[in-house]
């Protein structure tokens, strides 16, 4: 099995085992970055979340795969230091110990809940036996309504992040999520790329009231797998409106963080959290 990918489509044979090794060891090598971005991200965003509420912030982790944001939310660790944890070949209940152990010195965020959504069962199974998740949800958004536990937790959630990882099927799934969620009002913390068109995006997002702002410009996402996915990345980005060098930052995608909010909600608290964020530096 291949843990040298070309394209991001060789994921599909590594993106749902029961070991998640070749699929990090596979991502290590174009340095996907996104999920210790937004793990960043969301260490600011739960204090502004949490204030004035009670319990722990519920947060729904979309396309959640193997809970790499989980992990690096609480355990303190960056993609890096996961990337070189993958490198050495335990079970799942190792790992879970050893994710603990780092957990208890104190690495994690404030008190939080992750709800996580894939379809990707087996690499849900494992995020939650490592403790980067709390529960975990296998529906398909994209080609149905939430079931009643999905539902359930989402009329309950503070906010819903992704990593990019659905591409133009995002405006379909927030759609989705948004109309189940209600009466909820749930922030999304949102990654779409340059190869994405956010026309879809904005319009289902009016549908329900919600605006789209840029909150943090300029991430390096991960390089790329090939020449040839390069070349097909900026035609994607060029065909929706942009130069080919807002599709990069040096040989890197680029992706902008973005804030989905409720019209009648005040975006500055979550705008000025984010303000500044040292992703360059993970």
């Amino acid at each position: 099995m291949t843990t040298t990918p070309t394209h991001w489509t060789d994921f599909d044979k590594l993106y749902n085992l029961p070991d998640p090794r070749p699929y990090f060891r596979g991502v290590e090598t174009g340095d996907y970055r996104m999920p210790g971005v937004m793990a960043l991200a969301l260490r600011r965003l739960i204090p502004v979340l949490a204030a004035g509420g009670a319990g722990p912030v519920k947060l729904i982790d979309f396309a959640a795969g193997y809970g790499a944001v989980g992990l690096c939310l609480r355990t303190g660790q960056s993609m890096a230091g996961l990337y070189d944890y993958f490198r050495t070949d335990a079970s799942a209940i190792e790992d879970a110990g050893r994710f603990a152990d780092m957990r208890a010195k104190g690495g994690g965020a404030a008190a939080h809940q992750i709800d996580a959504i894939d379809i990707a069962d087996r690499a849900l199974d494992y995020a939650r036996t490592c403790g980067a998740i709390d529960v975990a949800h296998t529906d398909n958004l994209v080609m149905a309504p939430p079931g009643p536990a999905l539902s359930d937790a989402l009329r309950s959630a503070d906010l819903v992040y992704e990593c990019g990882a659905i591409g133009d099927h995002v405006s379909t799934a927030m759609s989705a999520l948004l109309a189940a969620a209600a009466p909820n009002r749930p922030i999304l913390l949102l990654s779409p790329r340059p190869r994405v068109d956010l026309a879809p995006l904005r319009a289902a997002l009016a549908e329900h009231g919600y605006a789209m702002k840029t909150a943090v410009p300029g991430i390096r996402y991960r390089r790329a797998f090939s020449p040839s996915e390069m070349r097909e990345e900026l035609a994607a980005g060029v065909g929706n409106g942009y130069a080919a060098e807002e599709c990069t930052v040096g040989d890197y995608f680029r992706v902008d963080l973005r804030l989905a909010i409720p019209e009648e909600k005040d975006p500055e608290p979550l705008l000025q959290a984010l303000s500044g964020l040292p992703h360059d530096r993970l």
